[in-house]
């Protein structure tokens, strides 16, 4: 065997699924696996290796779990949903611990634990060198390799057929190579909503040949459960692998699908943020709503706002409501869904957080903040903090970034008087935290 690969067991676990091997000769820090494994590592430099495969199950693991053991889209289907809400809770009170909070806290689970995201963005590529055209979702620990999701639990079926039949259609078509950056198929993105709604984006290179109207045909004629509304194609020439909009053609109906939550409708186009958990997404906003209690007569400051769902949400009971969101069409979906649902309290500004509070002449007596998963700029949050609101509403995707935020928000005055987990990504290793902090 190769001296740097290593046999070892899986001692300990820190959030997110950040985890220590104890090998025979030293311990080694590896992304992935559940506590109690028997794992095959490959150290790289120091004490970093990286997981090359499961040798032996550990005593939690009571599920067959996906087919798709390659994919990298989730961690602990092989848990038994109950044990995967504990598991995840042990890991934030660690994570909380360590950064010196002793929070009591909730992780609340989720009763559609499959079958619940409402986007997916899937790649072309390869399986393997040489291999027929792959499109799904990346392989674990690689950049390259696609894994065919062509089973997929945690979408509903209507993803799969979609997947399926845009796989087969373009089996005799070239993917982009991001080693040579050659090719032309890039992503394919569908968005499905709860109201009943799907939007599909097709992410292609801007000099191509594809026969995109009998694409379309096609897919209209699938036997999908929520209806197609709108295909569209983004052209897409940037070396980087995110999806970069740099030409669009609406290929049939619209550019938005529609999704309802707590009795407010609100438009989705192909580049908004919305949150991926429809089902979880009401069950967040209800929290929010218990956490920050009465705000009748109070201003409102949505930092980070997206398509304007929790503006919207809590103008139905505050005085005013101002939403900020860099993203343009992001915005312009939240003014037509304010529009929509009759909500004139509110405003929205297209402008990076950063630069819009030096010219935002607005007093909020609460401001909710929902940032990116890497969180908020060190700047922004200095900010943030001098307009001295009485409540900080902070909705956090990734609590590494939350926990880093938190401990300025403390220096500045700021204490946690509500905090609350919510596994909004079942299945994987996210974590969704509400926290309410109030000005001392």
């Amino acid at each position: 065997m190769n001296n740097k690969i290593k046999v070892g067991k899986i001692i300990e676990v820190n959030f997110p699924n950040k985890n220590k091997v104890e090998t025979e000769n030293n311990n080694l820090n590896i992304k992935g696996g559940i506590l109690g494994q028997i794992v095959e590592v490959k150290q790289s430099r120091g004490k970093k290796g990286k997981l090359l495969k499961v040798l032996e199950k550990s005593s939690l693991e009571k599920l067959q779990g996906c087919i798709h053991t390659e994919c990298g889209g989730c961690s602990y289907d092989t848990l038994i949903y109950e044990d995967e809400v504990k598991y995840k809770k042990e890991m934030l009170k660690k994570l909380f611990e360590e950064a010196g909070f002793n929070f009591d806290f909730n992780l609340i689970g989720n009763s559609h634990y499959k079958s619940y995201r409402n986007k997916m963005e899937y790649t072309f590529g390869d399986e393997y060198k040489g291999s027929p055209i792959a499109l799904g979702l990346h392989k674990k620990n690689k950049f390259y390799e696609i894994e065919n999701t062509t089973h997929c639990q945690i979408v509903h079926q209507d993803f799969n057929k979609i997947r399926f039949f845009t796989r087969d259609f373009f089996d005799q078509e070239e993917f982009y190579n991001r080693r040579t950056h050659e090719g032309v198929l890039r992503h394919l993105v569908i968005r499905r909503t709860n109201f009943g709604e799907i939007l599909i984006n097709l992410v292609t290179t801007k000099n191509h040949t594809l026969d995109l109207k009998s694409y379309t045909e096609g897919l209209l004629k699938l036997d999908t459960e929520a209806k197609i509304v709108g295909i569209t194609n983004t052209l897409n020439d940037s070396y980087s692998d995110a999806i970069v909009n740099e030409g669009f053609e609406v290929l049939y109906g619209r550019d938005y699908c529609v999704e309802e939550l707590l009795g407010l409708k609100f438009k989705i186009g192909p580049f908004s943020f919305f949150q991926t958990n429809s089902y979880s997404a009401e069950t967040l906003y209800k929290l929010a709503q218990k956490l920050i209690g009465n705000i009748e007569n109070k201003n409102v400051l949505d930092l980070y706002s997206g398509t304007g769902t929790i503006t919207q949400i809590m103008a139905q009971k505050a005085n005013t409501a101002v939403g900020v969101e860099i993203v343009e069409s992001a915005v312009k979906d939240a003014w037509e869904n304010a529009k929509l649902n009759n909500i004139e309290n509110v405003e929205f500004i297209a402008d990076d957080v950063l630069k819009a509070l030096d010219n935002l002449d607005f007093v909020a007596d609460v401001i909710v903040l929902d940032p990116p998963r890497e969180g908020i700029h060190p700047k922004a949050l200095e900010k943030i903090l001098s307009r001295e609101p009485e409540e900080i509403l902070y909705i956090s995707c990734n609590p590494v970034s939350f926990v880093r935020d938190l401990e300025k928000i403390k220096e500045e005055g700021y204490e946690v008087k509500k905090i609350c987990g919510l596994d909004q990504f079942p299945r994987t290793n996210h974590v969704e935290t509400v926290v309410l902090m109030s000005r001392k």
